[in-house]
């Protein structure tokens, strides 16, 4: 792709402009560099707009018949180097269409005011700082500058593809028994599943105003380095959804990076809420579904029973040497004779209606707590801040995929064609048929005897009914 000829000349002409700016003296090293990056990138932006305009040319230097210059226009770009401006051509079709060959040739979003990599980078960086950061940080660098508001919607867009990627990874399992493209064979995976919550904005009276992000972590063990455990191949999903949407997407996400056909034993750790028990229901029956009780959460609501932390110490031991039923009825002789708080007739509701996931035998657990707190509520809730409900979701599934390794689906040209525009185009080339005499209302509304097969959708139905559909479909020789 490279010319060795024309870079040797830039080269040399660069290195006569940054010359001169040594030579003028008055120059600090860093304030050079600061001139060097300005100027260069103002002579890449103009580079790069002629070098658009050249490929435009080239493009429509010989139109197919029937297709002819409709006017040419003037474009913009926020770039990762800059403004970049240039002129390309607008083509219409005898038959009333249109098209733009830059465009088209490039994959460039209809409407697109900032460049693919300069979203990229707004959208990266503003996962991770507030939008007023992120679009400081595209300027330092050299880049255009845009406000907090264009980060905002780089962010609120790529969020949204993530969710329509998400749901349609989940109907291609559930429905379709088309498993996702995960490689690694493990027969035992760890699936943790926690909430955290996060504060709206602009909640009206009576309404709640914080927003759960519903959160699971899947990984197949964990490895000592150093000092510190770490989690193998960790796969994450976050969104603020209901159990129901949630649950199917993260076996999806699961299966992105595991190969579920191999898949025998999952060890599912709680807090005990419904919702992440409820987790196990999404694996197939040929799968065993272990669960696990945070230790945290236990021994955090076993010290919240007494004034006197002794105590709660000493009900903890009894339950990590095996004694949880002993736990329980320790704790019911406090409440009795008065020695527990008043919250502890709760703690003990809560640990006898768990009492099958606490102390079970199996992998170590119990790192969600930290996951949420470093993974969404540093960025979340580090700050004085509040979100609209979509955007906490959006930013929680993009935040999830970037801790996973998981692309964030880039914007397309097909994609990003507005409903308007769509019917637009739709409408010219009704016209067109029209003019020709034909009707694009005049085909067969349909063909042989109209029947279809009935289908439903069982992605909220139990494990079980969805492994019989599978089954019933021929879709068990997928494996999953």
């Amino acid at each position: 792709m490279g010319n060795s000829t024309a870079s040797a000349a830039a080269e040399a002409a660069m290195a006569d402009i940054f010359t001169g700016m040594l030579m003028s003296g008055g120059l600090t090293f860093a304030s050079f560099e600061r001139s060097a990056l300005t100027e260069g990138h103002a002579i890449m932006a103009r580079a790069m707009g002629r070098a658009l305009e050249r490929l435009d040319a080239a493009l429509c230097a010989e139109l197919p018949s029937g297709l002819s210059v409709h006017d040419v226009r003037e474009r913009s770009l926020a770039t990762v180097v800059g403004d970049v401006s240039f002129r390309w051509r607008r083509l219409r079709a005898r038959g009333g269409g249109a098209c733009v060959p830059l465009a088209d040739e490039l994959g460039l979003p209809w409407g697109a005011r900032v460049s693919p990599a300069a979203e990229e980078f707004l959208v990266e960086a503003g996962a991770e700082v507030s939008y007023a950061a992120a679009a400081g940080l595209l300027a330092r660098a050299g880049g255009s500058r845009v406000s907090a508001k264009t980060v905002m919607a780089a962010v609120h867009a790529a969020g949204e593809r993530c969710a329509e990627e998400d749901a349609r990874a989940a109907r291609d399992l559930f429905d379709l028994g088309i498993k996702p493209g995960g490689r690694t064979a493990a027969a035992q995976v760890c699936v943790e599943a926690d909430g955290t919550w996060v504060a709206l904005q602009g909640t009206a009276p009576g309404e709640p105003s914080k927003v759960e992000i519903k959160a699971m972590a899947a990984y197949s063990g964990k490895v000592v380095r150093g000092r510190k455990a770490a989690r193998e191949r960790c796969v994450r999903h976050g969104c603020a959804c209901a159990p129901g949407e949630f649950w199917p997407e993260a076996v999806a996400a699961i299966g992105s990076e595991f190969d579920l056909s191999a898949l025998e034993r999952v060890h599912l750790g709680t807090d005990g809420e419904g919702w992440c028990k409820r987790g196990g229901a999404y694996f197939p029956l040929r799968v065993e579904v272990v669960g696990h009780l945070d230790p945290f959460h236990v021994n955090r609501a076993l010290l919240s029973c007494f004034d006197d932390a002794a105590m709660g110490r000493r009900l903890v031991e009894v339950v990590n040497d095996g004694g949880k039923e002993a736990a329980a009825a320790l704790l019911e002789a406090c409440i009795d004779m008065g020695l527990a708080r008043k919250g502890a007739p709760r703690v003990l509701a809560y640990l006898r209606r768990n009492a099958d996931l606490i102390a079970v035998d199996g992998p170590s657990l119990g790192t969600m707590e930290s996951e949420n707190q470093h993974l969404y509520k540093s960025r979340m809730a580090s700050v004085p801040c509040a979100w609209s409900r979509p955007g906490a979701s959006h930013m929680a599934r993009l935040r999830s995929r970037r801790a996973s390794g998981r692309a964030v689906p880039p914007r397309t040209r097909a994609g990003s064609a507005t409903p308007l525009r769509r019917r637009r185009d739709e409408g010219r080339e009704t016209a067109a048929l029209e003019r020709r005499g034909l009707s694009a209302t005049g085909c067969p509304p349909r063909v042989g005897s109209g029947y279809e097969p009935p289908r439903a959708s069982v992605a909220s139905s139990s494990g079980e009914v969805r492994y019989a559909a599978a089954v019933d479909s021929g879709m068990a020789g997928t494996g999953w």
